[in-house]
């Protein structure tokens, strides 16, 4: 028997979270997650710049 372990969206927990987020493709990190004080995009290698995002948390 196979049940239904999604949960309505409704329940998800979402929080505004500073990243760093790259300035040419869509590559982005949690700040609470970089190091370095300027960091480069891992994907590209190309700046970062710090925003804010809503992501699911939980």
């Amino acid at each position: 028997m196979a049940y239904n372990t999604k949960r309505p969206v409704s329940e998800y927990v979402y929080q505004d979270t500073v990243i760093w987020q790259c300035t040419s493709c869509n590559c982005w990190s949690r700040k609470e997650f970089v190091l370095v004080d300027e960091p480069k995009c891992p994907m590209c290698s190309s700046k970062m710049v710090e925003e804010t995002k809503n992501i699911r948390i939980e």
